[in-house]
């Protein structure tokens, strides 16, 4: 009797040790999807994260650029702040006309030394004309007559004009046997020669560069033909020597 008895609360206790066993991992399970947070809760973190200041980019982009040009509208504002300041005993009136028109004068500085660069730097079309050349080719007034027809036939009128003067120079040299000193301006060979007959015809080459390369206007195939009549006359006057030139 005592056996069955033992028997029966051991099997109780062994029943009860396996429902334990199999409810545990049941209750662990329910517990991790309890501790799962909502669709409505992950969109409403996801909002929190989002509207915080580090992720606003483009906010920190135009705070920045903001800052950058009120930075450079200061410097700029800088220097008439100091002068009005250091008018101080004027009338107002006149201190604000002072102010303006240093203003003006020193933005009129500022568009002129820019508009001078780009002038300087600006790429002529026919430029780049002289760089086939050998430049001991250059010596010889027929290579550059040559490449002034091949320009002017291109419609290249303002580097033909070019050519025909560096050709006229070196038919002076040549007529002369000595060379022109190395830098002289054009307006120092028009004084040179201002008694000579070659003054008319070096006085239209320098005034069509002036004009049509430095000064940066068209140059028209007339332009181009009353510099070649020019040259004509040139090659004329040195194929009498020194002494047509000086007549």
């Amino acid at each position: 009797m005592a056996v069955r008895q033992s028997e029966k609360t051991s099997g109780s206790g062994s029943h009860a040790r396996s429902t334990r066993s199999v409810d545990e991992p049941a209750a662990n399970v329910a517990i991790a999807f309890a501790s799962i947070p909502t669709s409505d809760e992950i969109r409403r973190k996801a909002a929190e994260v989002v509207s915080r200041p580090e992720y606003h980019l483009d906010q920190g982009l135009h705070e920045g650029t903001d800052s950058l040009w009120l930075t450079i509208i200061t410097w700029i504002l800088k220097p008439f702040v100091w002068l009005f300041e250091a008018l101080d005993g004027l009338p107002v009136a006149l201190r604000v006309l002072v102010i303006v028109v240093l203003g003006l004068v020193a933005i009129a500085l500022i568009f002129h030394i820019i508009w001078s660069l780009v002038a300087s730097i600006r790429q002529s079309p026919g430029r780049e004309r002289l760089a086939p050349l050998d430049r001991e080719s250059l010596v010889d007034p027929l290579v550059l007559e040559a490449a002034a027809r091949k320009a002017e036939a291109d419609g290249e009128y303002l580097e033909s004009v070019r050519l025909l003067f560096r050709a006229a120079l070196r038919r002076i040299e040549l007529a002369e046997d000595k060379k022109l000193r190395v830098g002289i301006t054009n307006r120092e060979l028009l004084r040179r020669y201002r008694k000579s007959p070659l003054s008319e015809p070096l006085q239209l080459f320098v005034e069509m560069i002036d004009r049509k390369w430095y000064g940066g206007e068209d140059c028209e195939s007339a332009d181009a033909l009353h510099c070649r009549e020019s040259y004509g006359q040139i090659q004329t006057l040195t194929q009498g020597g020194p002494r047509a030139l000086s007549a």
